[in-house]
């Protein structure tokens, strides 16, 4: 009988492992162009493509796609871009049921982690 007031704490605990897991869609790993990526999570969806050009005699990475809003909540949908040798992200919202924002970004580099998370 004591053996379920125990439990209830780890299976708290799962649960919020497991909702905190499905909140951020795509691995951290950086992606090369060509690359394209369709991640869904609860709280939105997006599309995105990287490719490379040479520009000026350097690799040019352009991420182009959408993001969305998915649920009718306090969150937006993220989609957010770290290019190599970059410490922080750039971000793309989609804040508000249904509204899907567009992405055309290019920074230097032929590689960046992309991925989708859901945020204030």
């Amino acid at each position: 009988m004591h053996l379920v007031p125990t439990l209830r704490p780890l299976l708290a605990a799962a649960v919020l492992v497991g909702a905190t897991v499905m909140v951020t869609a795509s691995p951290a790993n950086a992606a090369t162009c060509p690359h394209r990526d369709s991640p869904k999570i609860p709280a939105g969806e997006a599309s995105w493509t990287l490719t490379c050009r040479q520009f000026e005699g350097q690799t040019a990475l352009y991420v182009d796609g959408w993001v969305q809003d998915t649920r009718r909540d306090s969150l937006c949908a993220v989609v957010r871009i770290t290019p190599e040798g970059r410490n922080y992200p750039y971000e793309v919202r989609a804040c508000g049921y249904g509204e899907r924002v567009q992405i055309h970004e290019f920074y230097k580099g032929r590689s960046a982690i992309v991925r989708l998370a859901s945020s204030r």
